[in-house]
């Protein structure tokens, strides 16, 4: 169950369905410029799995891409494919050790959601409880992307690492694969994280076309009020996740895109797209810290 693709950027699971978006050219996507002291920083809101008529992305985003001096993403998957040394640390983190297992740290009423996710899927329990809670949360998003005929390897992020990696160009991490996982890990209730997985699951017919047409409008108060809004005013028991898991890494992510700045003349920061809209976005963030923002 485990593969190298479960080495995605945390946000991927809140917008996974984005990524069936038919995209063209002439399409905005989550895409702003923030600019100040003469330097400018580009924010593309990513999806993190696609489909081939994904491609060719907007020609503006594509120049902006070129223009800057370094690319910024949430971790460098393309590097931690490949460094051995990392996978065995990512594995440590990801399964369990001992007697222990998930079923130990998932309330009865989540792990009986899972079980009959497990059954319509006609998966082996056996499969999945060895797994902590967060790499089963990628683990059943991935099986319920690629049936969708998803692919991880078409993701915008995976696209441009790809090309820096080409073209000699510097990549920084705002936070890496170990740091996500370690996160997820540390989280006070997994069971609200899973809980939460499987329910945007259930409603994937009807989130779908709303998420499409949203990032491909651009329209960055209809994103944050399907991926964040709607969802905590139904469930405001997620604040402290939404807190861990956006809000707060919000705030970092602005921090070390603002330090990391005057090192480069020009940066393009390719995040979540979820990270990008809201009232406590990187966006109102990087504005806090002087920024001058725009939605391109």
């Amino acid at each position: 169950m485990l593969n190298r693709y479960f080495l995605l950027p945390l946000f991927f699971v809140f917008l996974l369905f984005a990524a069936v978006v038919s995209a063209a050219e002439s399409d905005r996507g989550i895409f702003w410029q923030a600019e100040k002291a003469g330097r400018t920083v580009y924010l593309l809101g990513s999806v993190h799995l696609a489909t081939a008529d994904f491609y060719p992305l907007r020609p503006d985003i594509e120049r902006a891409y070129a223009d800057s001096d370094a690319l910024v993403v949430e971790a460098d998957i393309v590097a931690a494919e490949s460094d051995m040394a990392l996978q065995q640390q990512i594995m440590l983190q990801s399964l369990y050790q001992g007697d222990r297992s998930l079923r130990d740290d998932l309330s009865p009423a989540v792990y009986k959601q899972l079980q009959s996710w497990l059954q319509q899927r006609r998966l082996p329990e056996a499969m999945f409880i060895r797994q902590r809670p967060a790499i089963a949360m990628i683990s059943i998003s991935m099986v319920e992307m690629q049936a969708q005929g998803l692919d991880p390897r078409l993701g915008i992020d995976r696209h441009f690492l790809k090309k820096a990696k080409r073209d000699g160009k510097p990549i920084v991490e705002l936070e890496g694969v170990l740091q996500q996982l370690r996160l997820l890990n540390s989280l006070e209730n997994p069971s609200l994280l899973l809980q939460q997985t499987l329910e945007q699951l259930e409603d994937m017919q009807n989130f779908v076309p709303k998420m499409t047409s949203a990032w491909k409008r651009g329209d960055s108060e209809s994103l944050y009020r399907l991926i964040i809004a709607e969802s905590l005013q139904e469930h405001p028991e997620y604040r402290s996740l939404y807190d861990t898991l956006f809000f707060q890494r919000n705030r970092t992510m602005a921090e070390k895109i603002a330090s990391g700045a005057p090192t480069y003349q020009s940066l393009f920061v390719i995040v979540g797209a979820g990270h990008l809209v809201g009232n406590e976005s990187v966006i109102e963030r990087l504005r806090e810290q002087g920024y001058k923002v725009q939605q391109l």
